[in-house]
């Protein structure tokens, strides 16, 4: 497999946003604990590129094997697309899969039962995404634990493993990361709430029936931008309860900015043509907010 195949199988090229999620959680740590790294965030990074890479590839695998619409099989699944040995791609996944487990082990005997409980949940969500009699992508729940998983779970573990060593004397450590984190949990609902928009017609063909599919498509796109201007109020709740320096305002900036790329979205949701620019302006916010919240972190 060459790795052009193995980038857009493993969906390599989202990984750089996983980054910020972890670089949030160690400024959190500094703002908090006065602390900004340690060795274990490192292990985390890499079993977390493994895992990435690893339950993409089981998922392009798994909507390849369960798809019913032959044209999603042979066109837009990249398996299919490119005519990939089955057998091939899944000992990549196997390959990768056991590479994750082997540092997530070891990041796990150097902390604590917490991580390890943390690890579990994230394989059961990543694994159990495309699999299983009622994957989660085939249901209601298809936008909200994945959002839930990285938006916030990746910070949380960043935060939690750069501050190992005081976290025994942590109080609130879970609602006030959860704060912090709100503006990435939105942006990543969004993410997967316009996906699945502009899928709809695709995702009934293979009997997937996300929340798009009970809300309807215009009721999808009112909820997104609310949940886009409702970033304003967690990011203003984490300076309000000084979880953050008040310069942490300046991303709010980004919003008008958003909604303002926003409007061809909203004017027409098409995959290929529109939802990249629902990417592109969610990342202004996953990339801004976490550097700015990094740079005051040291204010």
């Amino acid at each position: 497999m060459s790795g052009k195949i193995l980038w857009e199988l493993g969906e390599i090229y989202t990984a750089p946003l996983n980054f910020f999620l972890i670089l949030l959680g160690m400024s959190f740590a500094k703002v908090e604990y006065g602390v900004f790294y340690n060795w274990r965030v490192l292990v985390f990074t890499i079993t977390l590129l493994f895992i990435h890479i690893a339950v993409n590839i089981f998922n392009n695998y798994m909507d390849y094997q369960n798809a019913e619409d032959l044209k999603y099989k042979e066109v837009t699944n990249i398996i299919g697309r490119e005519h990939l040995s089955l057998k091939t791609v899944r000992s990549s996944f196997l390959l990768i899969l056991l590479l994750s487990f082997f540092t997530g082990a070891f990041l796990t005997w150097h902390s604590d039962i917490f991580v390890f409980i943390l690890g579990v949940f994230g394989y059961y969500v990543g694994l159990g995404y495309s699999t299983g009699k009622h994957p989660i992508n085939s249901l209601p729940i298809a936008e909200s634990i994945p959002a839930l998983l990285s938006g916030y779970m990746i910070p949380m573990m960043s935060a939690y493993l750069t501050s190992f060593q005081y976290q025994q004397e942590s109080k609130g450590f879970l609602l006030k990361t959860f704060i912090v984190c709100m503006p990435m949990v939105f942006c990543m609902f969004n993410n997967l709430l316009a996906n699945n928009t502009c899928d709809l017609e695709e995702d009934i063909k293979n009997n997937r029936k996300t929340l798009v599919y009970y809300i309807g498509k215009k009721m999808s796109v009112r909820l997104l931008l609310v949940l886009t201007a409702v970033q304003a109020v967690s990011i203003a709740a984490s300076v309000y309860l000084k979880l953050a320096s008040p310069f942490l305002l300046l991303s709010l900036l980004f919003l008008p900015v958003i909604f303002f790329m926003l409007r061809p979205y909203v004017k027409r949701q098409i995959k290929k043509e529109t939802f990249p620019i629902v990417l592109k302006a969610m990342s202004l916010m996953m990339v801004g907010y976490p550097l700015i919240y990094l740079i005051t972190a040291f204010l």
